[in-house]
């Protein structure tokens, strides 16, 4: 906030937090026992507005925060460009490890059946597609790895997982290999991150009923998706 700051933990890092940030500038609280809904709800002042870059928070997170900011007579509101980003002049770019495919003897099913599997459970339900978020459900339903994270093989990205078993990989060309295209099959398509706003809006104007996991997706994602009209179902990620 303009006058004070927090940041918040879990147990992992109650020490660690202490030798690498100044307490004198963040209060320093533990995320399970002292949640920062609590601490905006006590500290925003009425008739303030408190920003978040809607990729970082999640649907349920922003709607928990949009409460807490609501009780203090405060406002939440999403920003185009994170504020942090603006004053990181050497900030790395965006990772392009190469994505390369699991083998079957280690995935034990194909990516296809996986695919179908999956489409399965959707029309049972009555929803058309699925927005895959979580890099782990990325991983595990194509096959794929990756090195975007430091020791954690993910390949970062966005899927929509349709009725049919189809898959639209939002994922930057540079990182997946031929061979890994290849791998992927005519049943996955690769295009760039840029155009999965335009996926989404597509979604309402096709009167599409779409799964979206609201504790793990953006609420960037969510808030596409209604704008569009989508009738968004809140469920676990398939």
């Amino acid at each position: 906030l303009k006058g004070k700051a927090a940041i918040f933990v879990d147990g992992r890092y109650t020490i660690q937090v202490r030798e690498q940030v100044d307490a004198a500038l963040f209060e320093i609280r533990h995320v399970t026992n002292e949640p920062p809904e609590a601490w905006l709800t006590a500290n925003l002042k009425s008739g303030e507005t408190l920003g978040f870059d809607p990729w970082l928070i999640t649907a349920d997170a922003a709607l928990r925060y949009r409460e807490a900011a609501r009780k203090a007579g405060a406002e939440l509101k999403a920003v185009d460009r994170n504020p942090l980003d603006a004053a990181w002049a050497d900030q790395p770019a965006a990772p392009i490890a190469p994505v390369w495919p699991q083998d079957i003897k280690h995935a034990g099913l194909s990516a296809a059946d996986k695919r179908h599997i999956i489409a399965r459970k959707l029309k049972e339900k009555g929803q058309d597609a699925a927005v895959i978020s979580a890099p782990d459900s990325l991983a595990w339903l194509l096959n794929v790895r990756g090195g975007d994270v430091p020791r954690t093989p993910f390949a970062l990205g966005f899927a929509l997982l349709h009725g049919d078993g189809h898959v639209d990989l939002y994922m930057d060309r540079r990182k997946v290999p031929d061979r890994t295209v290849a791998w992927l099959g005519n049943g996955v398509t690769l295009a760039p991150p840029d155009d999965l706003a335009a996926a989404l809006d597509m979604m309402g104007k096709a009167g599409k009923r779409v799964l979206l996991e609201s504790s793990t997706a953006p609420m960037w994602a969510a808030t596409r998706l209604q704008a569009a009209g989508v009738e968004i179902v809140r469920d676990a990620d398939p």
